[in-house]
């Protein structure tokens, strides 16, 4: 399991990566614009990518952040928001690098946002981490698109073609 994960941490590295050089084919005004999505605009989106890795990785390291919002701005400068995003997944690899191979479907216990009580299996908490950038890579990708910006292929498959799996 811990191999899935780093493989698919990798993934997300790549593709994160190809998102940026089409994120910064856009204009400073169009990266801020209000443009529908949830967190409004692509620089929206990715702060909240970034509070939300810094939450979960809080947790599981028992150091917790709790972020005014899930759409607060942690990052106003987009060079530095990505090279903080980017950084997010190699703490991430490092945290799934060090992790104990036996304890991915041990329970992790943890408070909600909302103040309550909850539990996931550790290797749901890591999948639903992916799944969440995945979600908002998809999100932003669709907006650089409608801003007129060239969308990057970023799925799976060509990750594993392009490292020849």
């Amino acid at each position: 399991m811990k191999d899935f994960f780093l493989r698919n941490n990798e993934y997300h590295l790549w593709a994160t990566n190809l998102l940026f050089q089409s994120i910064n084919s856009i204009s400073n005004e169009d990266y801020k614009k209000d443009i529908g999505l949830f967190f409004k605009s692509i620089h929206g989106t990715l702060n909240h990518l970034l509070v939300v890795e810094k939450v979960w990785y809080s947790r599981l390291i028992g150091d917790l952040y709790v972020p005014k919002s899930l759409g607060e701005e942690l990052e106003s400068n987009r060079e530095v928001l990505q090279e903080k995003l980017l950084q997010s997944i190699i703490i991430w690899k490092e945290w799934i690098e060090k992790f104990d191979s036996l304890r991915w479907q041990d329970t992790f216990r943890y408070k909600t946002m909302r103040g309550f009580e909850a539990e996931l299996l550790f290797c749901d908490v890591v999948q639903h981490n992916m799944n969440h950038r995945t979600h908002h890579r998809g999100q932003t990708t669709a907006a650089i698109t409608q801003l007129g910006g060239p969308s990057p292929e970023i799925d799976y498959v060509y990750y594993l073609q392009t490292i020849g799996k």
